[in-house]
């Protein structure tokens, strides 16, 4: 039996309003467009975006950190790395007034507005989407705890304005890869009582060691850890859909 494929869904097309540097490795370009408002965006979403590439296009995944459907306003933020490739160019040289063709955006890890507490772990990249979720949780009501890593303050990303700041750890000019340093911080966190859901995103294998350690070191469901990773080495456009 052939099943019929599923419709792509239409592109979006926007346009830089400005770009501002957030932290000493950390970009964020806010863009603008007719169809901005109409997006339906959970906190922690992230959206492909089509950047050159010679003299073609590449696909590369940036996650939200805010969307501001009365202004019609998307803010993506964006870790700009050392190694080349169209994305890391693109951030790079990215300027008001650029075009800018997104794909609709996804989400693959939420909030579970059930936990007991929220408990938040990832490397630079993560700090994006997780502090974009922690953002949304009621502050009057909701535990959020956690831990970000960074190879430096300087590294460290700012998160929203009125939010308590989570704690971060740094791990110098070590290798982000299987992080030790993240993956001690993580053993030493106090966590609260109850049962609590775990969000952890960055480097693939820090991703898949911390939720090893947390489901059987801390005592976490397996369930209750969502996990997404951002990032491995030498695969360019990670996440992106194969590309």
């Amino acid at each position: 039996m052939t099943y019929p494929r599923r419709a792509a869904r239409p592109d979006l097309l926007t346009r830089i309003a400005a770009v501002r540097d957030v932290s000493a490795t950390m970009r964020q370009i806010d863009l603008i467009g007719p169809d901005v408002p109409r997006l339906r965006c959970r906190p922690g979403a992230h959206v492909v975006v089509r950047v050159p590439a010679g003299n073609g296009e590449a696909r590369r995944v940036y996650s939200i950190w805010r969307h501001d459907p009365a202004s019609s306003a998307l803010s993506l933020r964006l870790a700009l790395h050392d190694a080349g490739g169209p994305g890391c160019d693109w951030a790079r040289t990215a300027a008001p007034d650029d075009r800018v063709t997104l794909e609709p955006p996804r989400s693959k890890i939420t909030l579970d507005d059930s936990a007991a507490y929220h408990l938040f772990i990832g490397d630079e990249t993560a700090a994006v989407p997780l502090l974009a979720m922690r953002a949304a949780l009621p502050r009057t009501t909701a535990t959020a705890i956690g831990v970000f890593e960074a190879p430096g303050p300087a590294d460290e990303m700012p998160g929203p304005d009125g939010v308590p700041p989570l704690p971060w750890v740094h791990r110098g000019r070590a290798s982000a890869v299987a992080s030790p340093v993240l993956l001690q911080a993580v053993r030493e966190l106090a966590l609260p009582a109850g049962a609590g859901a775990a969000y952890v995103a960055g480097e693939s294998d820090t991703c898949r060691l911390v939720q090893r350690l947390l489901i059987e070191q801390r005592g976490f469901a397996r369930k209750a850890v969502r996990v997404q990773p951002h990032w491995a080495p030498g695969r360019p456009g990670f996440g992106a859909g194969g590309d």
